[in-house]
């Protein structure tokens, strides 16, 4: 079966390729997977589209969550059956033969709920990546919680600590990414930068800091901030991937976490188990059962956060809206409609 496929020949140069997809003598865990929709990773992708994260070469094939139709399947899929929607992880192409495994930072597969709409259910892998930050930290009922960077990953971050009775204060620079946030639902958005959000949370919190600071960016100044604005016995969650060389003066930084007796916590998301082990309660199929739960009850309004339904033929474009034109580009979402009859 031909297959389309998104491939990243150099830095900020995209195509699409073509190859042909064998879908015969499928091991047990193997599927053959025509893709509806896959979405952009701002944070992943353009950190290759554009050189930012080191250590690998050209030619790449960006992308890793969609949403499609299974055509054929192992037998040893067992909650899968052909023609089910399925959530599943891959790079962007509009065939995939798909192949499973139990581990953690390997692809996953799941049954998309009915009631949730194929194109809006692309951005659970980002809502998986905010629900590990979530649950990184311990949180309590009125906890004032800082949420540095208002990207999609950010936005849902911030939504899931206020749903969880926490004071949220969102913060951006980016004033279109502050209306999103508004727009979506948080009460307290910042729009400012540097220094001044630092005194804002002071402001709005009488000097004394947040309990919980999430930096989002993975940008060190923001961690920085991040770390500044935490009251004493704080949690700060680093849940954005630092990628960026940056050099400045750390002891301060360091005394501060010191003196104040402040929790840093990593929270990448994908050392969580894939399915729930003895001894703790966290887990990839908890935690996707739990983001689906939150679309279908309208607590996370996708429509809202998507920017852009592209043609694959305009991923180029849109990287670079997403990586230099933040007021006008947010959520990117890829439809392979017009691949689908190509076999």
């Amino acid at each position: 079966m031909k297959s389309y496929y998104v491939e990243l020949y150099q830095k900020g140069k995209v195509r699409i390729a073509q190859e042909e997809v064998c879908t015969e003598d499928l091991q047990d865990n193997e599927a053959i997977i025509q893709t509806d929709f896959s979405m952009i990773s701002a944070g992943t992708e353009l950190s290759r589209v554009f050189e930012i994260k080191k250590g690998f070469s050209y030619p790449i094939r960006p992308g890793y969550c969609a949403v499609g139709t299974v055509l054929k399947k192992g037998a040893g899929l067992k909650d899968i059956e052909v023609d089910d929607k399925v959530f599943f992880n891959a790079p962007h192409s509009s065939v995939v033969r798909w192949k499973h495994n139990d581990v953690t930072q390997g692809p996953q597969i799941y049954k998309l709920d009915k009631e949730i709409n194929p194109k809006h259910a692309t951005i659970i892998n980002l809502a998986l990546v905010a629900i590990s930050g979530v649950n990184s930290s311990e949180v309590k009922l009125q906890d004032n919680v800082a949420v540095f960077g208002l990207g999609n990953i950010g936005i849902l971050a911030a939504l899931m600590y206020q749903k969880l009775g926490a004071n949220v204060i969102a913060l951006d620079p980016v004033e279109n990414r502050c209306q999103l946030a508004k727009k979506m639902g948080l009460k307290n958005v910042v729009c400012k930068s540097g220094e001044e959000q630092i005194a804002e949370i002071m402001r709005l919190t009488n000097n004394k800091g947040v309990e919980i600071a999430v930096d989002v960016t993975g940008v060190s100044p923001a961690i920085i901030n991040a770390i500044n604005c935490t009251r004493q016995y704080g949690q700060v969650v680093l849940l954005g991937s630092p990628r960026q060389s940056f050099e400045t003066d750390i002891t301060p930084v360091f005394s501060r976490m010191h003196m104040k007796n402040l929790k840093v916590i990593g929270a990448f998301n994908q050392l969580a188990p894939v399915k729930e082990v003895e001894g703790s309660f966290n887990s990839v199929t908890k935690n996707y059962q739990a983001v689906c739960n939150l679309i279908k009850n309208g607590d996370i309004e996708v429509e809202k956060m998507i920017s852009h339904t592209i043609l694959p033929e305009e991923v180029e474009t849109a990287y670079h809206g997403l990586m230099y034109d933040k007021e006008n580009y947010n959520c990117v979402i890829l439809d392979w409609e017009k691949y689908q009859s190509d076999k």
